[in-house]
């Protein structure tokens, strides 16, 4: 389904009148035609608070019955000063509609971004568009993916002539507002040398606290200790005292034995008297016989 002009006409109407609050123009997925192309380039030259067109996916060519139409939107965007991308992905531009933006590059230092992905630009196109590049230094992003350009060599220049435009895009910035370039990118930077200086203190800190555990263990261990040592000595028994332990021990043994003796004998018929012979023959007591000591 098409992009109606009832549905078209209120917003050219704000576009016209410089709506202020109309700062984004969203028109992709619109099935937008040449056609309509063309009243929206009109409605576009007398705004001045637009500042990016997104005209992506919709039914636009440079082809015979679109020849120029690319070119004329290109044509009222070499003089305005607010639009700074521009999105044209999605479409039927080849290599004239590539010229035409070749030359809006070569005069605008507005424009910062422009997409121009999945269309059919060829090699001859992509040359265009990276000489025009050798003339530009505001634009940053050229999306081609999804074109006909075979040629490296083209793309790595394309690619080398934005990068070089992104680096003088940061030095004039920081240029501009050297208050926040002092605010916001120096602090992080001081940050960062703080905390490397941090570190390294608390690392000497460290090495230092390790030293010191370790000069301290050494003197602890070369210092004698002063508490008595808990494991005690095995007392020694000289030569002479055991000998005369093992003497007495002997006596006292050869004592409690002879009592015990005696009174054996005793209960034989009495130790140390002599019997006369006759009673010795024959005298029997108690059923035992007597025996004769010498």
């Amino acid at each position: 389904m098409l992009f109606s002009r009832n549905e078209l006409k209120p917003l050219l109407h704000q576009v016209s009148t410089n709506d202020p609050e109309l700062t984004s123009l969203q028109l992709s997925h619109k099935k937008i035609t040449n056609k309509q192309l063309l009243q929206i380039s009109d409605a576009l030259k007398t705004n001045t608070n637009i500042n990016e067109i997104w005209l992506t996916h919709n039914q636009l060519s440079d082809d015979t019955d679109g020849a120029g139409v690319i070119g004329y939107l290109m044509g009222v965007l070499e003089t305005n000063r607010t639009v700074g991308e521009v999105y044209l992905g999605g479409n039927k531009i080849g290599v004239k509609g590539a010229s035409s933006i070749a030359n809006l590059l070569q005069k605008n230092n507005i424009i910062t971004d422009i997409g121009l992905e999945d269309n059919k630009i060829c090699d001859g196109g992509g040359k265009m568009l990276a000489d025009a590049l050798s003339h530009n230094s505001t634009l940053q992003t050229l999306k081609l993916h999804g074109n006909d350009i075979q040629t490296e060599r083209t793309l790595i220049t394309i690619n080398e002539l934005l990068k070089k435009n992104r680096e003088s895009a940061k030095k004039k910035f920081a240029i501009e507002h050297p208050e926040l370039q002092t605010h916001k990118l120096k602090k992080p930077e001081e940050k960062r040398k703080k905390k490397s200086r941090s570190g390294s203190s608390n690392s000497g800190n460290e090495k230092s606290s390790r030293s010191k555990d370790s000069s301290s263990k050494s003197r602890s261990a070369a210092k004698p200790s002063s508490k008595p040592s808990s494991t005690k000595e095995p007392a020694t028994i000289s030569t002479e005292n055991s000998n005369a332990f093992l003497e007495e021990r002997k006596k006292s043994i050869e004592d409690a034995k002879q009592p015990t003796l005696m009174k054996k004998l005793k209960g034989l018929g009495g130790l140390g008297k002599k019997q006369p012979d006759n009673e010795n023959a024959g005298v029997k007591k108690n059923g035992m016989k007597s025996a004769t000591f010498v």
